[in-house]
């Protein structure tokens, strides 16, 4: 059976890059997600609207290979451990595209 690839966008608007919290979060979650078959196509990138409001923060796009991995990686009890991390130091949107759906 093959699976199809889906993809993550998350735009993090960043409000405290110092927070000693948020620098662990960063330094784990990269690895995180590759452990669950994620592999970034662009990270910590600038984006620019091209229609509609603006955007604030840089954007991450992950590819997945598949959603079940992309649900598997969201609720992980080690997830759920770095989450806390980023609170109150970034905002963070994650949108999930599936071409299956």
């Amino acid at each position: 059976m093959t699976t199809t690839p889906v993809h993550v966008v998350f735009e993090v608007d960043v409000l405290d890059a110092d927070d000693p919290g948020y620098l662990e979060y960063k330094r784990a979650v990269a690895p995180l997600i590759e452990s669950f078959g994620g592999r970034y196509l662009a990270r910590a990138a600038r984006g620019s609207a091209i229609e509609g409001t603006g955007t604030k923060g840089v954007w991450h796009l992950v590819e997945f290979p598949d959603a079940r991995a992309v649900q598997d990686f969201w609720a992980s009890p080690e997830y759920a451990r770095l989450r806390p991390l980023r609170e109150g130091a970034a905002e963070v949107r994650a949108v999930l595209i599936d071409p299956t759906s």
